[in-house]
C-alpha cells in the first residue's frame, strides 16, 4: 500500500486522499490497533456506522484489494450477509425465517450470478429489495396477529394493495416459503412490464453514425453508444467490459461480449483502441485490473447508472436504442446463434425473436369481429 501511494502517477490524488478522506482516517485507526487487516474488521466497521460510513468502508476495501493489502473475496454474498445482519437486528422476531430464506434461496443464486462478468450493483439491489420486502411482509402480518403459516390469500391481496408496485417483488419470498412448507399456497402475480418501445430506423442509424463520427462527443460515450446500437448490450455488461475484450482474430479486430468473437467494423475498432490507450487518471492508474470504462474506485469499472446518465445527457435513449438493436439482430440471426454471441439466455433471445416477428393474429381477429371488415374503406 505504501509503495502504491508513493508511486502514484498523480501524487496530489494520493495526498488529498490521505489528508481529507474518511476512508484514510479509518485505515489509520485500523492500523493503530496493531493487528493485521482483515475483511472481517472492515465488515465490523461498516456495520457500526451509517450508510455514508459503509460507503467509505467499501471504498477503502477496494483500495486495499486493488493494491494487494487484502486478498480478493466474493463481495456479493458478503454484502448480502451484512445487509441481512442489519435487517435481523431490527426484526429479531423474524431472524430465523429470514436467515433460512437468504441462506437457501438468495445466496446460491447470488453466487452463481457473481461468476458472470457483469456489474454487481443491480444484483445487490435485487437481493436487498427481497430481504427488505420479506421483513416488511412478515412484520405487517404479525401486526394483524398472523404467523406466516396462518396468512391467507386475502391477507396477501390486502398487503399488495397497500403501497407501491415494488411490493410484488415479495413473490420470491412467498414462493420459497410455500415450497419449504412454511406457508400455504399463496399467489403473488408477476409485476407487469410494458412492451419495449424502439426507435424508427432512421433515428437508430443517425445515433450510430453520430457515435462513430462526432468528435465533439466524449470518447467513452461514443464507444458505449456504438456498442449499444450495434449489439444491444445491457449497460451493466457494457460497463463491465475489460480491455482484453478487444482482440484480433485472423488479422481482424474482434470484440468478445460473451463466448463468441464478433468481427468489428473499422470505425468502432479504432474508437476502442483509442479508448484503451487513453491515459487512466486517479487511483485506477495504479490498478492491475483494466476496464474499458474505469470507475472512481481502484480496480472497479464505472457503474451502469453513471454510464446511462452520460448517454442520456447526449440524447442517446438507452432502452429504445437497445430494443431496436436486439429486434434487428433477431431478424437476422436465430436465437441459438444470438444467445452465446451476446451473452443472452436462449429463452431471452427467443422472446426478442417473437417481438421481431410480424404477428398478424390480433389484426385478423379484429377484422373477423369488425362488422365493417368486409367493406373496402376509402383509404384502401
Amino acid at each position: 500500500m505504501h509503495a502504491a501511494l508513493t508511486g502514484c502517477e498523480q501524487p496530489r490524488t494520493a495526498l488529498n486522499w490521505i489528508r481529507n478522506s474518511h476512508s484514510a482516517r479509518l485505515l489509520a485507526d485500523l492500523i493503530a490497533t496493531g493487528r493485521p487487516l482483515t475483511h472481517e474488521d472492515l465488515d465490523a466497521a461498516a456495520g457500526s456506522c451509517g450508510r455514508g460510513g459503509a460507503q467509505s468502508v467499501d471504498y477503502l476495501r477496494s483500495v486495499l484489494v486493488s493494491y494487494q493489502a487484502l486478498p480478493e473475496r466474493t463481495e456479493l454474498p458478503a454484502r448480502i450477509e451484512r445487509h441481512l445482519a442489519q435487517v435481523t437486528d431490527r426484526h429479531p422476531e423474524h431472524a430465523l425465517l429470514l436467515r433460512s430464506y437468504v441462506r437457501w434461496s438468495l445466496l446460491p443464486r447470488a453466487r452463481r450470478a457473481d461468476q458472470r462478468s457483469t456489474g454487481s450493483k443491480h444484483r445487490i439491489r435485487w437481493a436487498y429489495t427481497r430481504i427488505n420486502l420479506a421483513a416488511a411482509f412478515l412484520t405487517a402480518m404479525a401486526k394483524r396477529g398472523l404467523t406466516l403459516h396462518d396468512v391467507t390469500q386475502g391477507d396477501v391481496d390486502w398487503w399488495l394493495a397497500g403501497n407501491s408496485s415494488t411490493r410484488f417483488e415479495v413473490r420470491d419470498f412467498v414462493v420459497w416459503s410455500h415450497r419449504r412448507g412454511h406457508s400455504r399456497l399463496l399467489y403473488v402475480p408477476h409485476r407487469g412490464k410494458a412492451d419495449p418501445v424502439g426507435l424508427n430506423e432512421d433515428s437508430h442509424w443517425e445515433i450510430l453514425q453520430q457515435c462513430l463520427t462526432d468528435n465533439a462527443l466524449p470518447l467513452e460515450v461514443r464507444v458505449a453508444g456504438a456498442i449499444l446500437n450495434l449489439f444491444g448490450q445491457h449497460l451493466t455488461r457494457i460497463a463491465a467490459l475489460p480491455t482484453d475484450a478487444l482482440s484480433t482474430m485472423d488479422g481482424h479486430p474482434v470484440l468478445v461480449l460473451d463466448r463468441t468473437p464478433i468481427r468489428l467494423p473499422a470505425p468502432l475498432a479504432v474508437l476502442l483502441t483509442e479508448l484503451i490507450r487513453r491515459p487512466v487518471a486517479g487511483w485506477a492508474a495504479n490498478s492491475t485490473r483494466r476496464w474499458l470504462f474505469p470507475g472512481p474506485r481502484p480496480g472497479e469499472h464505472i457503474s451502469a447508472s453513471v454510464l446511462a446518465r452520460r448517454l442520456t445527457a447526449r440524447q442517446i435513449p438507452v432502452r429504445q436504442t437497445r430494443t431496436t438493436a436486439l429486434i434487428e439482430l433477431d431478424q437476422d440471426l436465430p436465437p441459438a446463434v444470438l444467445a452465446p454471441m451476446l451473452g443472452l439466455h436462449v429463452i431471452t433471445a427467443q422472446q426478442w425473436r417473437h417481438r421481431a416477428a410480424n404477428d398478424w393474429t390480433a389484426h385478423l381477429e379484429a377484422r373477423l369481429t369488425d362488422p365493417h371488415a368486409g367493406k373496402m374503406s376509402a383509404h384502401e
